[in-house]
């Protein structure tokens, strides 16, 4: 069997054993330093959503917009994403935010995913940057059903005096067209999709139907492993990046890169968002494009 070869933009050839070696390292905990308290990585878990199915019982269900950001749950004291890892914002930013905890997104408006994702991952803040991001709550993180906890978020909300933290409206759905009309309007104004939260459910972690997620379109998550040349007007740069998905399957997506990207594209190993529009027949993404890369700290 031959060696996998990967292929970068300046024409030389990388082999698996450069890929392996060239990854970095890091430390299972991660340590941050945040006003003289040291705030370590901690195991959280989130509720996460399963695709919208036909035949949902969408009374048990309210709905919101579902908001392209970067999940972040409040513990009281520290912000953290869903994987734990502390996020370093400005004192003025959580500074007024309640004790108890919450789950939310932070979010920057529709299409500012890349600017949320850089500033929310900066080890050092950038004070202009973070006025330009709300945290969007959506859940509180106690006991009780949704709308049991939704009712006292309201008033958590509601009783703030810190300006950046928002509520997410949750509204009831009354039919599987009027669902899909508000998502045909989410969409048409380059949102990403609509929220489902099942009202009676209580909050656990994991997969779940008790949250679902209905998008005309579907995304995903591959890894980096090579470049494909581009040609004509893309000459000396990158023309497709090639990923592996899950099983294994490789493609290549071309689709979405910015000459910015096709300049200096994602480094090897990489795990980039793509969204796409069903399957070939051989089970491979239809009609792949790039959306941005996704940080592995989030």
């Amino acid at each position: 069997m031959l060696k996998p070869t990967y292929i970068n933009p300046y024409g030389f050839a990388l082999s698996a054993v450069c890929l392996t070696v060239s990854f970095p390292i890091f430390a299972d905990t991660d340590i941050n330093v945040l006003n003289n308290l040291e705030v370590k990585r901690q195991d959280i878990s989130v509720p996460l959503a399963n695709d919208f199915y036909e035949g949902a019982d969408i009374e048990q269900y309210w709905y919101s917009e579902k908001l392209d950001g970067i999940r972040a749950f409040w513990n009281g004291e520290q912000l953290f994403t869903r994987t734990g890892k502390p996020i370093i914002a400005p004192e003025w930013f959580t500074q007024g935010l309640p004790k108890e905890k919450l789950d939310g997104e932070l979010w920057a408006g529709r299409g500012h995913f890349s600017q949320v994702q850089r500033t929310v991952l900066d080890q050092k803040p950038d004070e202009d940057d973070w006025k330009n991001i709300q945290y969007m709550a959506f859940d509180l993180v106690e006991s009780g059903t949704y709308d049991q906890r939704y009712q006292h978020l309201q008033r958590i909300v509601s009783r703030s005096n810190n300006q950046y933290l928002a509520l997410v409206k949750q509204s009831p759905i009354d039919s599987t067209a009027f669902l899909y009309q508000n998502l045909q309007s989410v969409e048409t104004k380059m949102g990403e999709g609509i929220m489902l939260r099942k009202i009676k459910s209580h909050y656990q972690g994991g997969r779940t139907d008790d949250l679902l997620k209905l998008k005309s379109f579907q995304d995903d998550e591959a890894t980096v492993i090579g470049y494909k040349p581009g040609k004509g007007k893309n000459l000396n740069r990158t023309g497709s990046l090639y990923v592996e998905w899950k099983d294994g399957k490789r493609f290549y997506i071309g689709s979405g890169l910015t000459n910015e990207l096709r300049n200096t594209p994602p480094a090897l190993g990489e795990k980039v968002t793509f969204r796409f529009n069903g399957y070939t027949r051989s089970g491979l993404p239809r009609f792949a494009r790039f959306i941005h890369v996704r940080s592995e700290s989030l």
